[in-house]
């Protein structure tokens, strides 16, 4: 029971931090949106080539043939 209340506490206290922020008042100039373009597309391909590169593997890996079945001149 005492975890509990502790969780609650540290919410409550987080909600009431989060809440009574003031505003910043910050300056985002227009380099920082082509950033966040960047890094966007970034990932992107970074996703992109991680899956091609496991869809290659797992596919080699079902379409294994025997080298017994077909003859030494299959690849």
């Amino acid at each position: 029971m005492k975890t509990n209340s502790r969780f609650v506490v540290s919410l409550a206290a987080l909600c009431v931090l989060m809440f009574s922020a003031n505003p910043a008042h910050a300056y985002l100039d227009p380099g920082t949106g082509s950033m966040l373009i960047q890094g966007l597309l970034a990932a992107i391909a970074a996703a992109s080539v991680t899956i091609g590169i496991f869809w290659r593997r797992l596919r080699s890996f079902f379409s294994r043939k025997n080298s017994g079945e077909n003859g030494p001149d299959d690849r």
